[in-house]
């Protein structure tokens, strides 16, 4: 007779036993939700974004273009000076046409600096612009 198996002639295990198998599958389900807030990092500047109602844009392949109220610019994760920040831009634009340009301005930002950022985007050669913004509840009708 086998261990944990059947007196059967065939060999074939009838009895298995699944609690190894919950407890690697539970161990994974912890490690996945410790971990999935970490990968959540969008920049390393803090921006106090407005709240509007509007459509989520899939972030993915966006390029960002970060500008905080003390006035710090950032390009992607990267912070960079105004000066520098069409040139740079320029070059991502020429490898990804196609990309969509966020910019993430704080909500302490002028409205002029936000326009000036968005000029930066168009001599750059952006063609898709978008302005981030937190989602605003929508309130729901009763009745």
């Amino acid at each position: 007779m086998h261990a944990g198996g059947s007196s059967g002639g065939n060999g074939a295990i009838t009895n298995m036993q699944l609690a190894p198998l919950i407890d690697i599958a539970l161990v994974l389900v912890i490690i996945f939700m410790v971990t999935a807030p970490m990968l959540d990092n969008q920049s390393a500047l803090s921006v106090d974004l407005p709240k509007a109602a509007t459509i989520e844009a899939k972030s993915q392949d966006n390029v960002t273009i970060t500008l905080t109220g003390s006035g710090e610019v950032a390009l992607n994760e990267d912070t960079i000076p105004m000066n520098k920040l069409e040139g740079e831009l320029r070059k991502i634009v020429a490898k990804h046409p196609d990309r969509l340009v966020m910019i993430r301005a704080d909500k302490q930002v002028t409205h002029k600096q936000t326009l000036e950022l968005l000029g930066v985007a168009k001599r750059a050669g952006a063609k898709k612009l978008a302005i981030a913004t937190l989602q605003r509840t929508r309130p729901t009708s009763k009745g």
